[in-house]
């Protein structure tokens, strides 16, 4: 008899523990888009640069400044970041394969003929010359990003 209930209670263990092993379906995670306030200074800064955005999505970056991400008047993405006391910091404009200016464009046929090109943007920050940042793959199947200077002057 005592086998018996030795032998039952190992088998309702062994089944309790197969029950804890099922797997559980997770839920998936709704996005939560946090709206972020703008201080008025900021928002007028914003407005009389860019008076004709009227598309402009605010969110905040790891460093506290406040990022406006918008379509301008050419229809380029285009961000600008702004401090808290509503200087800009940096913008970036971002460029179509079929846009790239011929100065860029010329730098990359020289220097990284077969890479592919995927990202172009503008940086411009003030104090400094405006210079275009490229992310592309090389023939080597490797991320890159490069700097080019406006006269298309090649930095890794």
């Amino acid at each position: 008899m005592k086998s018996f209930i030795l032998i039952l209670t190992a088998g309702l263990i062994l089944s309790a523990s197969a029950q804890a092993q099922k797997k559980h379906v997770q839920k998936k995670k709704s996005t939560v888009v946090v709206k972020v306030k703008v201080p008025q200074n900021i928002d007028s800064s914003f407005k009389i640069q860019y008076a004709s955005v009227a598309d402009g999505k605010w969110s905040k970056n790891y460093s506290g400044n406040y990022v406006a991400d918008f379509t301008n008047q050419t229809s380029m993405k285009q961000s600008v970041e702004y401090d808290k006391a509503g200087y800009v910091i940096k913008t970036k404009t971002f460029f179509d394969s079929s846009a790239i200016p011929m100065n860029v464009t010329t730098a990359l046929q020289k220097n990284y003929s077969t890479a592919k090109v995927t990202e172009v943007a503008k940086v411009e920050i003030p104090g400094v010359a405006p210079y275009y940042m490229v992310n592309l793959w090389t023939a080597e199947n490797k991320k890159r990003q490069l700097l080019i200077s406006e006269e298309g002057t090649v930095s890794e």
